[in-house]
């Protein structure tokens, strides 16, 4: 069940995108793209992507955040501080107001794209020189707050691999390393979302 967040969550519908794109990008979003699919291509808990085309032929996805999803954030993490509180309760010895405000701010930088946008642009210029890592590249004038239009990378899923040949996996698992220890150990960054629907396998 956990697994289906990742990329299967309920999607919003057609009527419901369309609303979000003009709360976005206003009512003319559509004249901002060649195509938009909308129809989502996955779905997670946050949001949704749309595969979509630039005047320029270049495919692009747009990651669509939910309607609103600060107050559902913000209500989950209530229930939350009322479980760490009844947790001191039974057992003080363990203080949980630190863990719980690590949590909120964590949870709430999520919200954020334009906040993962500059994640994104720096992951690209830590690994630029790793040729077995691809970072999809951010366009600024198509995203706000709640909306990340970004490069669209064509891959398959990572589990998909879990039976090929010993040295497929290999290159997979350096791969996989290069891109979480590169950037902290030379600069000092931590992927703090490393989930396997953040990564995908694409073959040239």
């Amino acid at each position: 069940q956990l697994a289906s967040l990742q990329s299967h969550a309920p999607p919003m519908g057609a009527a419901f995108v369309k609303r979000r794109m003009i709360a976005e990008l206003g009512p003319d979003w559509r004249r901002h793209f060649d195509s938009f699919d909308l129809h989502p291509t996955a779905a997670a808990s946050l949001g949704q992507v749309h595969r979509a085309t630039d005047h320029d032929g270049q495919h692009l996805a747009v990651k669509l955040q939910y309607p609103d999803m600060a107050s559902a954030v913000e209500a989950d993490l209530s229930q939350l501080n009322l479980l760490f509180s009844l947790h001191r309760q039974f057992d003080p010895a363990v203080d949980t107001r630190e863990i719980a405000k690590e949590i909120s701010e964590r949870i709430r930088e999520e919200l954020d794209y334009r906040r993962e946008a500059k994640h994104a642009a720096l992951y690209t210029e830590m690994l630029a020189d790793v040729a077995m890592v691809r970072v999809p590249e951010t366009i600024p004038e198509l995203s706000t707050n709640r909306l990340l239009s970004m490069t669209w990378l064509q891959g398959d899923k990572l589990l998909s691999f879990k039976e090929h040949d010993l040295e497929t996996r290999n290159r997979l698992a350096t791969a996989m390393f290069k891109a979480w220890w590169l950037p902290f150990s030379r600069f000092g960054v931590i992927h703090g979302d490393p989930h396997l629907g953040n990564y995908s396998v694409f073959s040239e």
